[in-house]
């Protein structure tokens, strides 16, 4: 029975579906400094926040280290329209509009441009991805549908994390921080002056993590530490002549307890190690090209996963990408380019109760995007028509095109409307496992105590992509001294990837249990393209400067999905779990104030609403961040984390069974040295 529930496990896992001394403070910026924020995930080129038709949130390098966050999750927790909830020890729920859990699969990563998306479930391991936050320079949240510019999978927002060129870190950078619990966090950091070849820099950083608590206020078993390490050449030129190579490797382990019921009904706790290996090789080159400017984007990848005796899992990556920016031609800005990628994804499963069936897998994906600019009435009306088309090996072909209408009454006002279409690729585990979910109890009076959940991909499933149809309407504001953003969005999704029972009932003689009648039939579960739901919210931001020293910000978000209802009991539970895997409201208000000779203090209180997979009632969290410039080279801040909470939950996996894991009070302290 142990390698029953062991099989299980692994089951589950693999198959569910210091700023620089130079930059200005942020409460230093006027407005016009802000409205004037480039962001280029948008429509991939530079152009200021205030003229983009898309709901977009630009975090400053400066306004990451003043929230005090320690990894990018929660660096993002008060984006309006994302929720970030801790599961665990460097273990996160990430979402945009919706569609929360461990591995948000409607989410694109990038840094740099580089996706860490994986195929194997369809999400980002939140605690494999250990970034140098000091060398950000910022992170760009696009929420809403992006894949007629970034492809399959951006559905609900683009996250691309974008770090500073080599060129402005020069000299030495040191960062230790430790945690009320005695885990430090070291990195260190050389820059290179190349001359006038450009520059470089060398990092390397190391990490151990807090462990969570159980309901009991005990310290759980869950952990997380490891080591992460890089470098980065930029070329002196910029603009139409730069060129970048980009590389890095990491390792982390991380712990966790499972929650498991065995065929006896008895329930415990199972411990799994996870072990996280990668590395990268990145390089981009920007020229000029018939009057435009074009560049050139290539890099090979490497993920691996390991599941203890379990199983494991890797993927490979090689993927390159072209564009060109046309010159403005009368009232057109026209904009085309050539994608390709290869993957190769393995998972070899330890155990006989996870069949992955081609364990080895080689797939393909072409694609093609254009975009025109359309100036209909210079600084008034402007239109934004484009498309991506891509082909992929597993899905075939997927039109994703878009539609962007942007008005500007005034220097001070702009309104947008936008319709986009987007797909999600089924993961490998979606597509090719069959996988035993565990033992259910059997009806009253059955002559048998259990029954075996098996799911495998449906017999007839062509495996499609998921598609949304996701519309728009946003309106922002300069309020003199202050700023508003308005954004509704409506989100239609199809095609949705769900399980389905077997109508041909339950199995004889099933799986071998080590209770009489000694086996337990087995019912099917077949996954295909089977379900659809909407949603529909509302986004609230307002930035305002009260005085010189003092600036506010505020967000609040509310938003609602309905699932299509159905007569099978697991399309109907699929459906039910969607509806419920996120807040139906949350909120962030953060105050930020300058106390002069280099102090500074943030004040960030949070409210979340309940969520109700597995019951997790809402709360409210404050944290406080201090900083002090102590001289030009040397910084330190403090920080407390849940200061009046004690205790308190914030999500429970719903990838697989894990142990509730509470999240305490925290402080920590942190230096930054530069040299």
């Amino acid at each position: 029975m142990n390698r029953v529930k062991a099989s299980f496990l692994v089951a589950v896992v693999w198959g569910c579906s210091a700023a620089q001394g130079g930059e200005a403070p942020l409460v230093d910026l006027t407005l016009e400094e802000l409205a004037r924020l480039d962001v280029a995930t948008v429509s991939r080129k530079a152009q200021k926040l205030s003229d983009t038709p898309a709901a977009v949130t630009v975090l400053s390098a400066e306004e990451i280290r003043r929230s005090g966050a320690r990894s990018i999750p929660e660096a993002l927790r008060d984006v309006p329209g994302v929720t970030v909830s801790q599961i665990g020890s460097g273990r996160w729920a990430v979402g945009v509009r919706g569609t929360d859990g461990r591995f948000s699969n409607k989410l694109l990563v990038q840094i740099d441009g580089r996706s860490v998306y994986s195929p194997l479930f369809s999400g980002v391991f939140w605690e494999s991805l250990d970034v140098m936050l000091e060398d950000v320079e910022r992170i760009e949240v696009i929420r809403g549908a992006g894949a007629s510019l970034w492809g399959a999978n951006a559905v609900n927002g683009v996250i691309n994390i974008v770090t500073r060129k080599a060129t402005s870190t020069r000299g030495g950078l040191v960062s230790a921080a430790i945690d009320d619990k005695g885990r430090p966090t070291v990195a260190v950091r050389q820059g290179i002056d190349l001359g006038e070849a450009g520059a470089g820099r060398v990092y390397i950083k190391g990490s151990e993590l807090s462990r969570s608590r159980s309901v009991n206020d005990r310290e759980d078993s869950d952990s997380n530490r490891g080591w992460s390490a890089g470098f980065r050449l930029d070329g002196a030129g910029s603009g139409e002549d730069a060129w970048s190579v980009l590389g890095n490797a990491y390792r982390r382990t991380s712990a966790e307890n499972i929650v498991s019921s065995s065929v006896a009904g008895f329930q415990g706790l199972y411990p799994i190690n996870f072990e996280f290996e990668g590395s990268s090789l990145q390089g981009r080159r920007n020229w000029g090209w018939l009057g435009g400017e074009a560049s050139l984007q290539a890099y090979v990848d490497h993920q691996f996963a390991n599941v203890g005796s379990y199983g494991r899992g890797t993927v490979d990556t090689i993927d390159a990408d072209f564009q060109h920016r046309l010159a403005p031609e009368g009232a057109h800005e026209l904009m085309w380019g050539l994608g390709a990628r290869y993957l190769r994804t393995e998972i070899i499963a330890a155990t006989s109760i996870l069949g992955v069936d081609p364990a080895r897998r080689h797939s393909r994906v072409l694609s093609a995007f254009v975009q025109d600019e359309i100036t209909l009435v210079p600084k008034t009306w402007k239109l934004t028509l484009g498309g991506r088309f891509e082909y992929s090996s597993l899905t075939r072909f997927e039109p994703q095109p878009t539609a962007r209408l942007m008005w500007t009454p005034s220097m001070d006002d702009s309104l947008w409307t936008s319709w986009s279409r987007a797909a999600r690729t089924p993961s490998i585990g979606e597509s090719d496992a069959t996988i035993l979910y565990g033992f259910q109890a059997a009806p009253p009076r059955a002559p048998f105590p259990a029954v075996a959940t098996i799911s495998s991909p449906g017999p007839d499933w062509n495996r499609r992509a998921e598609r949304l149809d996701a519309f728009e309407l946003g309106y922002r504001r300069n309020l003199g001294s202050a700023s508003l953003e308005a954004v509704a969005f409506y989100n239609d999704y199809r095609r949705l990837i769900g399980t389905r029972t077997d109508p041909n009932g339950l199995s004889f003689p099933g799986l071998p249990i080590p209770i009489p009648p000694y086996y337990a039939p087995s019912q099917s579960l077949y996954r295909g393209n089977f379900s659809a739901a909407r949603s529909h919210g509302l986004e609230l931001g307002l930035d305002l400067p009260v005085t010189a020293s003092l600036r506010l910000q505020a967000s609040y978000t509310v938003m609602d999905s309905r699932a299509k209802s159905s007569n099978d009991p697991a399309l109907e539970a699929y459906g039910r779990n969607l509806e419920t895997t996120s807040p139906h409201h949350w909120g962030t208000l953060r105050a930020m104030m300058n106390a002069g000779r280099g102090h500074e203090f943030d004040v960030i209180l949070r409210r979340v609403g309940a969520i109700g997979t597995a019951g997790v009632p809402a709360y409210t969290t404050v944290d406080l961040h201090y900083g002090w410039r102590v001289g030009p080279l040397f910084d330190l801040s403090l920080g407390i984390q849940n200061l009046f909470d004690p205790l308190h939950l914030e999500y429970v996996s719903n990838f697989f069974p894990g142990q509730p894991a509470y999240q305490p009070r925290r402080g920590y302290m942190q230096g930054v040295w530069r040299y």
